[in-house]
């Protein structure tokens, strides 16, 4: 009995353990999103299928969206005891797979959810009101999208909410333009919340904060905004503030914004700040501070100092300066310390090998000097190390990474640096990231330590690469971005040579040779310029190219532009240049309709133009030296953003069209020199304010030069460089890509302009003929730096006022018929370095300057009434200098005994006339003339012997 008693005893316990375990195994199963047991409620799942109806899914993101357990589909989350959904996670952090759409109010069904996530998405429009009543939220992230409008106040009614992240979106405080469908009731919130905008008052329901983020929200009208956010309640300890446009602290610290000292984590950077309060060094609880791109300036304020408990400290790009060795002795516990971007001086000192707690140690762009002392191989928990674009200088060896076995990120470029380690030499650290650009290896061979690392981004341009790469390189990793530009890298490029490279390649500037391997479609930006590339263009055969920047200029490329090009649906920028590459252009080409630049410079390309040069989004369209044909394109004129148009030495013909120009606001380039262009140049010319750089030489041109000719205000400014990459952000990659190059004619020299195309101001419009005057209003110009109408029939003086053009260094008026004297005022001209005045009929004296006398004859030849230095004519010889309106007088005069003689040679002629007339033709007149003539003659005989016997009888006596 008792045997059968424990037995049972010992039953019931079994059962018990097993009857727990069971019920354990069943809520683990149910908090665990992918097990077979859980199965999630119908009313709830209805909501989430609804809810994936409204979404724009293109790369069908959630297809694990089917069947009957909502808990097992991707970014669900369900309670482990009620089956609820309680998390809602479609953040898009590691993927290209974005949502869009509509955010359904069918998540109000969701009524126990407390996470709910949708950042890195492309969601739109104002954030929806339903989520105002979604009050079991404690987590709330929508950063990352497009949400626009204001800031609504219903979120300050989610009292439950401990992380609030609003940031990286469109807010403002702006009525959304498109309301959608919205009802009486969310229109009448979004317009109460329009009346609020300037505030920050709906802060205040949040009583369980602990984390704010409310970056790229403009909040430079909320005068309230300091206020609001230290009165949350103690909990907050991370408050995220970047690029609010903030512009000011409180210079105290009230005990009514005492809760504020709280806070562990601070980001004020990319804001106005330029001034530290000293308050803040009652923020004793503060571990991370971000202050970067701000105003601050001089040296690093104590009040910073003074924070013990910092850990991280970013003071990057600001105006701060000092000693480098004062500030690392101040800082010595941090575990993260960003300087870049500032004007600190000094040499890295040896202290820092006793930063042992350093992690992340940012020094790039500042003036620091000396060498890299070896102990900062000793900072064992280092990851980052950046000091790029310094004047540090000497070897970096083996023992400058002798512990720094957690070391990912190697940033040592644009300085004057050596790198020196053995060929055998394996690293103690496995890097994702280097950069020795700028950086000699002294070894000239491929570095082979890099097939131990697991690199993602690698920079070894301008590195004195002198060799073959290895095979193993292609499949070393997944490369983000590679640069291997201006080395002498040679051999051939393997036909996969992209397979494991998802980004930007940069191989530019070596020694490659062979045929050019296929474009691949896993690549957004490829230089390939500068290299031996041959053969044709061929890309991957594949709809989805993506490439964005496709770089292939200056290579022995040949054969046509195969229409495989048109797969490139994302291509943006094409340079072909400097190849030889024939034929016509692909027609498809009509369908890439994002192109922005297109470079095609140099080439045996003809034909006529398809219309994808006539693109809305198009900026630049290079075509020089080909044998394109036909007239201008007129229907350019929906290229409103066009900045540069290079037609320059092809066969246009046909006149330069009249209604056109005012429709290119932003063009700052117009070349079409060499070409068959006729007619006259269109007074319509002028409406193009923003130009820069105008050639219209070698052509066919008639009649005068427009009047309105001064109007070119981006001529009337001296340049500063500042118009060249100003695309208002359309596309990031285009504003480090060069493409603004041009070829221009200088005394007769071509130069090639291009990273300083932007300070250029010329105007050529030599080699026509053009008539008429120079217009005075040219003299307007004074941002003018070249200015060419040789070989043309102008006429006129120059203008008196040419000397108002300072900035001017070339200045060929030659082989024209310009007359009077060269104005005095050229000689305020103080930077021309280039003059040309020949094969005129200029006068006078050479004004005395200090540049005039400088140039040599050949600048005034074939002017017969010039004199003066630097001519060999003297003008003493000449009278003194002559006044324009004594030329005149004596012009006159000269004129009149011009008359007076030819007066005088027709009345001595006609008198003879008369005379002979008649003796021709009265034959008695004629017998007594000539009777007259022998008497007379008879004479003067008698009286000349008579004369000469007296003076024969005088001489005897």
């Amino acid at each position: 009995m008792s045997e059968f008693n424990l037995m049972s005893s010992g039953g019931s316990l079994v059962w018990l353990i097993w009857f727990i375990l069971c019920v354990g195994t069943v809520n683990l199963s149910l908090c665990s999103p992918g097990s077979n047991n859980t199965s999630c409620l119908e009313v709830e799942r209805q909501a989430l299928l609804k809810f994936k109806e409204g979404l724009y899914d293109p790369r069908h993101r959630l297809s694990s969206w089917h069947g009957e357990d909502c808990c097992r589909w991707e970014g669900i989350g369900c309670d482990n005891q009620t089956a609820h959904v309680v998390k809602l996670d479609l953040n898009n952090w590691d993927t290209v797979f974005y949502l869009g759409g509509t955010v359904g109010s069918s998540l109000l069904d969701l009524k126990h959810l407390y996470y709910l996530n949708l950042s890195r998405n492309n969601f739109e429009g104002p954030i929806p009101p339903f989520i105002g009543s979604l009050s079991e939220l404690r987590h709330l992230d929508l950063s990352w999208n497009s949400f626009g409008g204001p800031i609504p106040p219903f979120i300050g009614s989610l009292s439950e909410l401990r992380h609030l992240d609003l940031s990286w979106n469109s807010f403002s405080g702006a009525i959304p333009q498109q309301l959608g469908n919205l009802s009486c009731l969310q229109y009448f919130s979004i317009w109460e919340n329009q009346v609020n905008a300037k505030s920050l008052k709906w802060l205040s329901g949040l009583s369980s904060l602990q984390h704010l983020d409310l970056r790229d929200v403009n909040l430079s009208e909320s005068s309230d905004w300091f206020q609001m956010i230290s009165t949350l309640p103690t909990t907050l300890s991370t408050l995220w503030l970047e690029n609010c446009q903030l512009g000011s602290l409180p210079s105290s610290l009230g005990h009514q914004y005492a809760n504020i000292t709280h806070l562990s984590v601070l980001d004020l950077s990319r804001n106005l700040f330029d001034s530290i309060p000293g308050w803040f060094s009652n923020l004793s609880s503060l571990t991370e501070l971000h202050l970067s791109y701000n105003n601050f300036h001089g040296p690093i304020p104590n009040t910073l100092r003074n924070l013990v408990s910092l850990e991280v400290l970013y003071l990057g790009s600001n105006e701060l300066e000092g000693n480098l060795s004062d500030v690392f002795e101040q800082f010595k516990n941090l575990t993260a310390f960003g300087l870049s971007n500032n004007s600190f001086t000094g040499c890295i000192p040896a202290s820092i090998g006793r930063m042992s707690f350093l992690s992340h140690l940012d020094l790039s762009h500042n003036q620091l000097n000396g060498t890299i002392p070896k102990n900062i191989g000793q900072l064992s928990e280092l990851r980052v190390l950046r000091a790029t674009d310094n004047l540090l200088y000497g070897v970096i060896s083996e023992d400058h990474f002798s512990k720094l076995t957690k070391l990912e990120q190697l940033s040592l470029g644009h300085n004057s640096l050596s790198f020196n380690v053995t060929s055998n030499w394996v690293p103690p650290f496995h890097l994702k990231y280097v950069d020795l650009s700028f950086c000699k290896l002294l070894d000239p061979k491929f570095p082979e330590w890099l097939a131990h690392e697991k690199l993602e981004h690698l920079d070894l341009s301008n590195t004195g690469i002198s060799d073959v790469i290895p095979n193993y390189f292609w499949n070393l990793t997944q490369f983000s971005y590679l640069n291997l530009s201006n080395n002498q890298i040679r051999g051939m490029l393997p036909l996969s040579f992209t397979s494991s490279i998802f980004g930007v390649v940069d191989l530019s500037s070596n020694q490659f040779e062979g045929p050019l391997p296929p474009i691949p479609t896993n690549v957004y930006i490829l230089y390939l310029q500068g290299n031996l590339f041959s053969g044709p263009i061929i890309f991957d055969n594949h709809e989805n190219q993506t490439i964005v920047l496709l770089d292939l200029s200056n290579n022995s490329i040949n054969g046509i532009i195969s229409p495989n090009i048109c797969k490139a649906h994302n291509l943006g920028v094409l340079d072909l240049s400097d190849n030889h590459l024939s034929g016509e252009l692909p027609h498809c080409l009509e369908n890439l309709t994002g192109f922005l630049v297109v470079k095609l410079a140099n080439n045996n390309l003809h034909g006529k133009l398809p219309s994808m040069m006539l693109h809305t989004e198009l900026r630049a369209l290079q075509l020089k030296n080909n044998n394109f044909s036909g007239e201008f394109p007129s229907s350019l004129k929906h290229c409103k953003k066009l900045a540069m148009i290079d037609f320059s030495q092809n066969n246009f013909h046909g006149n330069i069209p009249s209604r056109i120009w005012e429709t290119f606001p932003s063009l700052k380039y117009l070349q079409l020199r060499s070409n068959n262009f006729s007619g006259i140049i269109p007074q319509q010319i002028c409406d193009l304010s923003s130009l820069q750089i105008l050639d219209l030489a070698n052509n066919h041109l008639v009649g005068s030069i427009p009047k309105c000719i001064g109007n070119f205000r981006g001529m009337v400014r001296r340049p500063n460089g500042s118009a060249l990459t100003d695309f208002n952000g359309t596309v990031i990659y285009i504003q480090s890509y060069e493409f603004f190059s041009l070829l221009l004619v200088r005394n007769g020299l071509e130069l090639v302009y291009t990273n300083t195309l932007a300070l250029a101001n010329n105007m050529d419009l030599s080699n026509n003929s053009l008539d008429g005057e120079i217009p005075e209003s040219i003299v307007n110009l004074v941002g003018l730096q070249s200015l060419n109408l040789s070989a043309n029939h102008l006429t006129g003086k120059i203008p008196a006022k040419i000397g108002d053009m300072n900035s001017m260094l070339s200045l060929d008026l030659s082989r024209n018929n310009l007359t009077g004297p060269i104005p005095s005022s050229l000689s305020e001209l103080n930077f021309l370095d280039d003059l040309n005045l020949s094969f005129n009929n200029l006068s006078g004296r050479i004004p005395t300057g200090s540049q005039l006398q400088t140039f040599n004859d050949k600048s005034y030849e074939g002017n017969y009434d010039l004199c003066g230095p630097p001519t060999s004519k003297d003008c003493l010889g000449h009278g003194m200098p002559r006044s324009p309106a004594s030329i005149n007088q004596d012009n006159t005069a000269d004129e009149e005994m011009l008359w007076l003689f030819l007066g005088v040679m027709l009345g001595f002629i006609l008198g003879c006339w008369m005379v002979w007339g008649i003796l021709l033709f009265k034959k008695d007149w004629r017998i007594l003339y000539f009777l007259f003539l022998d008497e007379l003659g008879d004479k003067v005989y008698v009286a000349y012997v008579l004369s000469m016997r007296r003076l024969k009888v005088m001489k005897r006596n």
